[in-house]
């Protein structure tokens, strides 16, 4: 491949991954809304009636962000994978009053993990080589790690908000509240030994507000939610949301810094342009 081939191709990746990164950011607004859905859909299995004005508001927001995705989905999202995540929808939000619990935290979990695979699934693709390692860090923390950790800590808000609501014992939500609550620890140690977070996302980010805010989610997990009658569902569901907000915010952040790097052989080529500039020799002005 010659230069000049070798360029356009690296600015055609570039355009790439900048329609890519839009459509990243409608996708982490949607997997967002449909973990609301699912936090709400679960306390009122529970039997907290509360959370339907919360449930009515969310609705139209997914809505309104699975048509932002539709729009930005060419090329990045096929067909076929399309209608199996609309027709997912379609059966946690119009179904769901028929599920157990355990069965609707499952079937909106499915979906979510289907969205995660896709921002997996674009950061492994070409749009996203080419980048200085740091950059390469970035993407990887913005569009795998840090997915995973948001997802985590809103099903802990759902299992939470859903035991406190029901004021009853269930094995299946306490053991997997259980693994969900020592999973976060591992996972925030994870970021803090494999990645330079606070330089890489180099804005004022919230991952240091995350590891101090999990302490007091996780005492309260510890002394059993079931029991505890001194906490309401509503303010679990709302402390743990900050938590939430948080990771999601550490991601949006880092979508934006990925929105300003610049492929390496296009670093290449400004080089070589202005030492070239650089070598020309400059006529003197006539006297």
């Amino acid at each position: 491949m010659n230069a000049t081939s070798k360029i356009r191709t690296a600015f055609g990746r570039h355009q790439q991954r900048q329609q890519c990164l839009d459509l990243c950011y409608q996708i982490l607004e949607l997997i967002t809304q449909i973990q609301q859905h699912r936090g709400a859909t679960l306390a009122i299995l529970a039997g907290d009636v509360f959370f339907e004005t919360r449930l009515t508001n969310i609705k139209p927001q997914v809505l309104k962000s699975l048509q932002e995705v539709q729009a930005l989905r060419t090329h990045f999202i096929s067909d076929i994978t399309w209608e199996s995540l609309c027709a997912e929808w379609f059966t946690v939000n119009y179904h769901w009053r028929q599920d157990n619990a355990f069965h609707n935290f499952e079937l909106h979990t499915h979906l979510i993990q289907q969205l995660l695979k896709l921002l997996r699934e674009f950061y492994q693709s070409p749009n996203f080589q080419n980048l200085e390692q740091r950059h390469e860090q970035l993407a990887q923390l913005t569009l795998q790690e840090l997915p995973e950790l948001m997802e985590t800590t809103a099903q802990i808000r759902g299992i939470g908000t859903h035991c406190l609501a029901s004021k009853a014992s269930d094995k299946l939500f306490s053991d997997r509240l259980g693994f969900l609550s020592r999973y976060f620890a591992r996972i925030t140690d994870h970021l803090d030994a494999v990645y330079p977070i606070e330089q890489l996302l180099t804005e004022q980010a919230p991952w240091r507000e995350i590891t101090d805010s999990w302490p007091v989610i996780e005492a309260s997990i510890k002394a059993g939610l079931s029991n505890n009658k001194d906490q309401s569902a509503e303010s679990f569901f709302n402390n743990s949301s900050r938590l939430v907000f948080q990771a999601r915010q550490c991601i949006a952040i880092g979508i934006r810094g990925l929105r300003n790097v610049t492929d390496t052989d296009i670093q290449k080529w400004i080089q070589s342009s202005s030492l070239t500039i650089d070598n020309v020799k400059v006529p003197k002005s006539a006297n």
